[in-house]
């Protein structure tokens, strides 16, 4: 049984692989007969693939629902994008100088968060309020990729090609929920479309220019990822309109810079120039490149079952040369180092809307192209590449997000009797070892969410030492001066210790300023998962018990 769970991960892996596999497969097997899914009385044929949607699509949505309620996040990138989401809300910068003592910016855009923001703040600051925003755009851009696609309340083929959707999200792992830009990105592709296609002609100006400044404001490239949206519009409504859209969304892009004032367009580029100089790495580029070829697939057997008599892409054409644009820029910012296959999950709504197009005329034709046995099984081998891909990966991440957070039970409630114990004392969580030691620091925002302050984010420190801009003396003399009075460092882990995922391969943090951390701070008492190092010039120091944290040592969280 286990080697046979290791060949379906195995294939899972390697996409491209599995399909030639079930092509094969299909071609020399149940392929050759015809009308093989036809029973008198029932076509399997239109049962089976509904039913198999609709499963889909409510297990993508369960899915979203637990990780909402889950109590901890996926990545690594979650927790500075909610604190910084709540520090907006409070007023506070953004996007940092380099000069400055906190080193806490990344390179995502405004409306990040202010989206994940607004959540927080009409909700109410938690872990779970934090997510909510994400989860609801992932189902939500599935919810406007069908209705872009339907022409009536029930549409079996724009049901199936969603399913298809959801599954190619899944293909990916668990990055269509994390709290990062590339699940608002999608919702804003998916009802792009449906406003493209299915609202009036100023309502659908309007509401694509809204939505292509939002996109840029999620990454300063996404809008390429929104060219098709824009070549469905001018293809309904006309060049001018995807004009009047165009320039509406540069006024949309501008105007979170000019309505916030804690949001600086100068330091936001300064961010973003510093990311360009930490280069490319070929090596990079094997998954991308294999995933790309996957999700092209149902477009090259679209385009090959179709033939002559419709036209191979037919009108769509225009639509799928203009993601070419963003599948060069995906692959490109694939092979940066810290980056990866993310990049080309935004691809997934353009790409499945021109499915559900193309393969309509074949549906309506009585697919009687399925009379040909060699483009069948290649049909055929591609549903079953994305149905094994899709769920394979998706049950496995799902998996490893939960027992990731097992290893950690109680620590939202430890985090917060610490902040109740020192109520009053500005605290900050410090990073301190690998692996389980490194997600406990995950909980970060939790102390954001009590207005401590946000001084040092790790993957904002690795970014810029990797570019060569070292932390500020500014940031050394925070230390000095106490402005963080307690720090949360990992139990038993080094302060400030973690190797980075940049080569070479050596700490975020350099010797010299671990070392002023120990001479401006001591280890003076623990809690279940943290040592706590407090400013030596707190005076007096704090007295409280801290024997309700202390634990044997067969509670120790698992290693």
């Amino acid at each position: 049984m286990q080697f046979v769970l290791d060949i379906f991960i195995f294939l899972a892996q390697q996409m491209i692989l599995a399909f030639f596999l079930f092509w094969l497969m299909w071609w020399l097997g149940p392929g050759r007969r015809r009308d093989w899914t036809t029973v008198p009385g029932l076509s399997w044929g239109r049962l089976v693939p509904i039913f198999a949607s609709v499963f889909v699509l409510a297990a993508f949505t369960a899915i979203a629902a637990w990780y909402v309620t889950l109590e901890g996040f996926a990545g690594e990138v979650e927790p500075v994008v909610t604190s910084l989401s709540w520090q907006v809300q409070s007023g506070q910068t953004l996007y940092t100088t380099f000069e400055q003592a906190e080193r806490y910016s990344v390179l995502y855009g405004p409306s990040v968060f202010l989206t994940n923001g607004l959540f927080l703040h009409i909700l109410g600051p938690s872990l779970v309020s934090a997510k909510i925003a994400s989860a609801l755009a992932a189902v939500g851009s599935l919810i406007f990729l069908y209705a872009a696609l339907s022409p009536r309340r029930f549409d079996s083929v724009a049901l199936v090609v969603t399913a298809g959707a959801a599954l190619f999200y899944w293909a990916q792992g668990f990055a269509i929920y994390l709290v990062r830009p590339d699940a608002l990105l999608v919702f804003a592709l998916g009802l792009g479309f449906y406003a493209a296609t299915r609202t009036s002609r100023w309502l659908a100006i309007f509401a694509v220019a809204v939505l292509a400044g939002f996109t840029i404001n999620l990454k300063i490239h996404s809008l390429l990822y929104f060219l098709p949206v824009i070549v469905v519009l001018a293809q309904r409504l006309g060049l001018r309109a995807a004009i009047w859209a165009l320039s509406g969304a540069a006024v949309v892009a501008v105007g979170p810079f000019v309505l916030y004032p804690q949001i600086s367009a100068v330091n936001y580029l300064k961010w973003l120039s510093n990311e360009a100089r930490h280069g490319f790495r070929l090596d990079l580029l094997v998954q991308p490149i294999g995933y790309t070829a996957f999700l092209g697939l149902p477009l090259v057997v679209l385009a090959w079952l179709r033939g002559a008599r419709h036209e191979f892409l037919g009108a769509e054409r225009p639509v799928v040369l203009s993601m070419l644009p963003a599948v060069v820029c995906a692959l490109v910012l694939s092979a940066k180092p810290g980056s990866g296959i993310v990049h080309l999950l935004p691809l997934v709504p353009s790409v499945m809307f021109v499915v559900g197009r193309l393969v309509r005329p074949l549906v309506a034709d009585g697919l009687d192209i399925w009379d040909r046995r060699l483009m069948r099984s290649a049909a055929a081998a591609v549903v079953l590449t994305v149905l094994l891909a899709g769920s394979v990966n998706q049950y496995r991440a799902s998996r490893l997000v939960n027992w990731q957070v097992e290893q950690i039970p109680g620590i939202v409630n430890d985090v917060e009797q610490i902040m109740d114990l020192y109520d009053g004392l500005p605290m900050a969580m410090a990073l301190g070892g690998e692996e389980l030691w490194y997600r406990c620091t995950w909980y970060k925002p939790l102390l954001a969410f009590r207005d401590n302050p946000v001084l040092l984010d790790p993957i904002s420190v690795m970014d810029t030492v990797k570019s060569g801009k070292p932390l500020s003396a500014a940031t050394y003399n925070a230390l000095t001066e106490g402005r963080v009075a307690l720090w949360l460092v990992p139990r038993s882990q080094a302060p400030f210790l973690k190797m980075s995922w940049y080569d070479p391969d050596v700490p975020i943090f350099p010797p010299d300023f671990v070392q002023h951390f120990h001479d401006c701070y001591t280890l003076r008492g623990q809690s279940r998962y943290f040592d706590l190092w407090f400013w030596n010039g707190l005076d007096p120091v704090p007295s409280a018990s801290l024997a309700s944290y202390e634990l044997r040592e067969s509670e120790n969280p698992k290693r």
